[in-house]
């Protein structure tokens, strides 16, 4: 049994301690820090501290608490087993004194965000933001709106994507943040088929592909944070077929294993995209490098799954008339 008491633990200063793992923030505002989650790949900081509570949230999956929790996510472990890691591991054991953390006092988890207008998609960072994000313009004035928001005492803009419940995610070069009521956004269609996305990016990506290929429109889900799977398995139970386009890190694995176990007509469709952290990162990166005759073959097999000798799909070069 470890000689480390929870209580001990708990008084850790987070940020001193993600620092001792090799883990810096990417930017600091107050008394918030934000991270590259170190408990699944990213590349938009959503890991956040605030080190006068001492606690973080992971805004990616929907997690958060005290150093306890984070050190049981981390290492994916019991309470006893992280303790015990006090004892033989960290460098700083015996030094509790020298990295307590401030004194809790109480203040909002999340800084206010009050938005101050919605319009058409304008700003031309915003539309660079968009091109480096592989989205078309016009595609995504069709689903988002510029929103100007105050945080503080400052006014920015970003791209808005807006809930079922009337919130907005919220997005551009620099913030990945979103305003209360928080929920997900069902995109219906002449379907009685559903496609699961994880984000907004991942959506109108497809959205991309889908015209690119002449796909017929389905259902779309866009859960805005895998921590609202759980109060959407009601509505993904209502469709014939559901198809479930999840990020490839612990959490997307964990929900698409979820949804699968809980609703028999899912599967899971992120096969190709495999080897890239969520379908926009494989928009972005590797379709733009593909041939069109690697592309007409993997439409093909996607068409006719079943047909391994098509002379289409041995020669995808060869034109078809």
């Amino acid at each position: 049994m470890s000689s480390v008491k929870i209580s001990d633990v708990k008084q850790l200063d987070l940020v001193d301690f993600l620092a001792s793992l090799g883990f810096h923030p990417v930017k600091v505002q107050n008394q918030e820090y934000w991270y590259l989650s170190p408990l699944r790949n990213e590349r938009t900081a959503s890991f956040k501290i605030d080190r006068k509570l001492n606690v973080w949230y992971d805004h990616g999956d929907g997690r958060g608490g005290t150093i306890i929790d984070f050190g049981m996510a981390f290492y994916q472990c019991d309470i006893p087993t992280f303790l015990s890691k006090f004892d033989h591991e960290f460098s700083f054991h015996g030094q509790l004194d020298r990295h307590h953390a401030a004194p809790a006092q109480p203040i909002n988890e999340e800084p206010k965000i009050h938005i101050r207008a919605e319009r058409p998609i304008m700003a031309p960072a915003l539309i660079d933001y968009l091109d480096h994000r592989g989205i078309p313009l016009e595609l995504a004035s069709r689903y988002c709106r510029e929103v100007v928001y105050r945080l503080g005492k400052k006014d920015f803009y970003a791209i808005g994507f807006k809930n079922d419940k009337g919130g907005l995610e919220l997005r551009n070069a620099r913030i990945k943040l979103s305003n209360s009521p928080k929920g997900t956004t069902l995109i219906p269609a002449d379907s009685r088929e559903l496609r699961l996305f994880e984000g907004c990016f991942d959506f109108l990506s497809f959205k991309v592909l889908e015209e690119r290929f002449g796909i017929p429109p389905s259902s779309c889900l866009i859960l805005n944070s895998v921590a609202f799977l759980r109060e959407s398995l009601p509505v993904i139970r209502q469709y014939s077929a559901t198809t479930l386009y999840l990020d490839h890190d612990v959490a997307g694995r964990r929900a698409t294993e979820q949804v699968i176990h809980e609703h028999p007509a899912a599967r899971d469709g992120s096969s190709f995209y495999k080897g890239s952290k969520d379908l926009n990162e494989w928009f972005v990166t590797v379709y733009p490098k593909l041939s069109d005759a690697q592309l007409l073959a993997q439409e093909l097999q996607r068409k006719f799954p079943d047909d391994d000798n098509s002379p289409q799909l041995r020669n995808p070069g060869r034109r078809i008339r």
